[in-house]
């Protein structure tokens, strides 16, 4: 699917958009699930191949906690994304990769989808108004076997006033 070039106004919107949905898998990755719930409208809807419609981010928050509740790490990428925006509502879609190990066994999961969203103007800015889970795959990924390193990320990314 080719999406038509966004106009300037546009622009900024599908910019915001790819914003949202990096801070959504950077909040995963650290496991900071409030935060990633954030990403949603108050009343958005998460849906999963795997559960039911999680409506609120209440339950949102539910859903993903017991899903990570047993992993001792998520690691999860967002690829550039198909945006298409129509005033207030968007409609995306972003692969995505996550990588995550088990905290029982240690057994490693590699996980390939998609993540078909759509999107909703707030006065808070883009949030999710519904974002469901498309699995392409799921396996064990018996390569990586390394410990994990806990990086001392910025609280924030702010501009290091240090650097040069």
């Amino acid at each position: 699917m080719i999406i038509a070039e966004p106009t300037p106004a546009q622009a900024s919107d599908v910019i915001a958009i790819n914003q949202l949905a990096a801070s959504y898998a950077d909040a995963v990755s650290r496991l900071q699930i409030e935060e990633a719930v954030d990403t949603y409208a108050v009343d958005g809807v998460l849906a999963s191949p795997t559960t039911e419609d999680a409506v609120g981010r209440p339950a949102i928050v539910e859903v993903i906690s017991a899903a990570t509740a047993s992993l001792e790490f998520v690691f999860q990428t967002v690829h550039s994304g198909l945006v298409q925006v129509d005033g207030d509502r968007a409609s995306a879609r972003f692969p995505v990769t996550e990588w995550s190990r088990r905290k029982r066994d240690g057994v490693t999961m590699l996980f390939l989808g998609l993540y078909e969203d759509d999107l909703v103007r707030t006065p808070d800015g883009w949030r999710f108004e519904r974002r469901e889970l498309v699995a392409r795959t799921l396996g064990k990924a018996a390569l990586f076997t390394g410990r994990i390193h806990d990086p001392m990320l910025r609280p924030t990314l702010e501009p290091r006033m240090d650097a040069p």
